[in-house]
């Protein structure tokens, strides 16, 4: 299996499936994707992702000023259910992108999203776990920031482990010079830079370092905002093999 997703109007999208987690298992191949947005998708990706992937949801974590912004392009005419957890709309601001302090400030962002959004966290995490809406993919604009806390936080409930996690995460910088053309196309992002927009390690573990001492782990996080013991359990049922 090929864990990215070759499109020609996302250059993130990639199947959150194949690691291997502490008991012995591996997350399912083709049941869970994590992307940028998928506004530029041409008619050829919208026929791939929804008759070849068969991904019947759309989670949305962009805030709403960037839905209409940017708007849900062509797959918003396949028929496939959407649903949107706006991660940072409360905060009122965007990850930083012109490369100053980056990695501090999108440490704070992560912090600031790990105390903030946790009912939304919640929401998505309930959504994807739930049959009727797998396969599903989950995106933000650049599929790293917002995208990468509920794919840190998915993983994390499934066993994987932190290393694999981080590995995950990191993917984005492979496709970095494609998102930042896309970012630079943004209305206020002209000005963004590479280093603005990489994925630094040290972000997410602190992330995943402060659930496990705040809250007790991924796990526990999610129960504390509302998530059920049995939609973990069958999230856990349905993409574990």
């Amino acid at each position: 299996m090929e864990r990215r997703i070759p499109l020609e109007g996302c250059v993130n999208f990639r199947d959150l499936g194949g690691y291997p987690t502490v008991d012995g298992r591996n997350v399912r191949w083709r049941r869970l994707f994590r992307a940028d947005a998928p506004n530029t998708l041409t008619e050829s990706d919208v026929h791939t992702i929804t008759q070849t992937l068969g991904v019947s949801a759309v989670v949305d974590l962009r805030n709403s000023g960037g839905v209409l912004a940017d708007g849900r392009g062509l797959l918003a005419l396949s028929g496939i259910s959407y649903h949107q957890f706006p991660f940072l709309e409360r905060r009122g601001t965007a990850p930083p992108t012109d490369g100053v302090d980056a990695e501090n400030r999108l440490s704070e962002i992560y912090q600031w999203m790990l105390r903030n959004s946790g009912s939304l966290v919640a929401q998505a995490f309930t959504t994807l776990a739930q049959g009727v809406n797998q396969p599903a993919v989950f995106h933000c604009s650049a599929g790293k920031d917002r995208t990468g806390i509920l794919a840190a936080t998915i993983l994390s409930v499934l066993g994987v482990s932190q290393e694999d996690i981080l590995r995950d995460y990191l993917m984005t910088n492979e496709v970095i010079d494609g998102i930042l053309d896309r970012i630079k196309k943004m209305p206020g992002f002209e000005h963004s830079t590479r280093e603005g927009i990489m994925a630094p390690r040290a972000a997410m573990e602190k992330f995943l370092d402060v659930t496990q001492s705040e809250f007790g782990g991924s796990e526990a996080y999610l129960l504390h905002h509302g998530v059920q013991p049995i939609t973990i359990d069958f999230i856990r049922e349905s993409l574990l093999v």
